[in-house]
């Protein structure tokens, strides 16, 4: 577990430096990105997916409705709600998903999402059928080992560790990304919706404050707490998703469980300093669990009229391009709900 999620965050890093931007020219021009393009393989990583859909999806959209991991249409305190986004991810991983949105963006027209869909359907190749029809020449023509011994040796090396990682990966974005909140106007709050935790004990990079990952992907882990201090403001205006002194995935299973007063109690850091506990446990339990829509409704009406709405927004003049139109709804919102058979509305704070 813990050598799959180093593997993992050094892809994830390396994804983020697109071309081998880690690394020296040489390396950069040779190898590229070696843990999301070559190790990867065996750490359930499909090439090139960090470097496409990760950055221009997941990072565009900041985790907002279009964006392939998406979850404020699901209940981010329900186990049963994290097996349906387990679903969600796993076609993400696989690459499926996101080759789609960039096939149907390059058809009208951008160019980037062309580049990425032709980059990633390589990553696809590689993954899907090069590397198991080499790994297989290698065992069974080769190696002269069995049909069936070989087949159970590549879902041990190389299926199982792409499952694995989907419910990981599923599992801690539920921490990253699991409360929400909109402003008066029905945008977005940053600093609710994505976490950030200070004094976490398995910190890479600074990542651990998720907000400023996705708002602010210059500010180096190095100037971290220099960036920290001039977002507690906000943090106090807005009562922020600051948390201390636990893991993503500590607080990932304090969601899941619940366990709002203690999070309340141990975790959360209030910046205001006017709030009880009881106020803090129920402000956290209303923003894991409202929603922007239902899951159906996600899947089957708002998500195959995407394109549609963002090209509508183009014509009225209301965004200049496709890649705006895209940002706009993915980053506003009507108002949010609770799911309780009633469908009951929940104002922003």
């Amino acid at each position: 577990g813990r050598g799959m999620g180093g593997a993992y965050t050094l892809a994830h890093k390396e994804g983020h430096h697109r071309g081998g931007g880690l690394y020296r020219p040489w390396i950069a021009n040779t190898v590229g990105n070696f843990w999301e393009n070559w190790m990867g393989l065996i750490y359930g990583v499909v090439p090139y997916n960090f470097s496409t859909a990760h950055v221009f999806l997941h990072h565009k959209l900041n985790a907002g409705k279009g964006d392939t991991m998406y979850q404020w249409d699901l209940d981010r305190s329900s186990w049963s709600d994290l097996m349906l986004y387990q679903y969600r991810v796993l076609t993400y991983m696989t690459g499926s998903t996101s080759l789609t949105i960039f096939k149907d963006l390059g058809k009208a027209g951008n160019k980037t999402a062309s580049k990425n869909y032709d980059l990633l359907r390589f990553g696809c190749a590689i993954y899907w059928l090069v590397f198991p029809s080499v790994c297989m020449f290698l065992l069974v023509g080769v190696a002269k080992c069995s049909v069936l011994s070989s087949v159970r040796f590549m879902i041990l090396i190389w299926l199982e560790p792409l499952t694995c990682m989907t419910y990981f990966l599923a599992f801690i974005n539920f921490g990253f990304h699991g409360f929400l909140e909109l402003d008066a106007s029905g945008t977005h709050l940053a600093c609710v919706n994505s976490t950030v935790i200070m004094d976490g004990e398995d910190d890479y990079w600074g990542e651990d404050d998720h907000m400023t990952h996705h708002q602010y992907g210059q500010v180096s882990h190095r100037d971290l707490p220099a960036h920290q201090e001039s977002q507690k403001q906000m943090w106090k205006k807005h009562t922020g998703s600051c948390f201390k002194k636990l893991s993503i995935v500590e607080l990932a299973v304090l969601i899941l469980l619940k366990e709002w007063k203690r999070l309340a109690e141990l975790h959360f850091v209030d910046y205001s300093g006017s709030m009880s506990v009881d106020q803090v446990a129920a402000l956290l339990e209303k923003r894991a669990k409202v929603k922007e829509m239902t899951y159906d409704t996600y899947e089957f009406d708002y998500l195959p009229t995407l394109r549609v709405r963002a090209e509508q927004l183009v014509d009225e003049g209301t965004c200049s391009n496709l890649d705006q139109a895209l940002k706009h709804l993915s980053h506003t919102s009507t108002p949010l709900f609770l799911d309780t058979g009633s469908n009951l509305k929940c104002k922003s704070s």
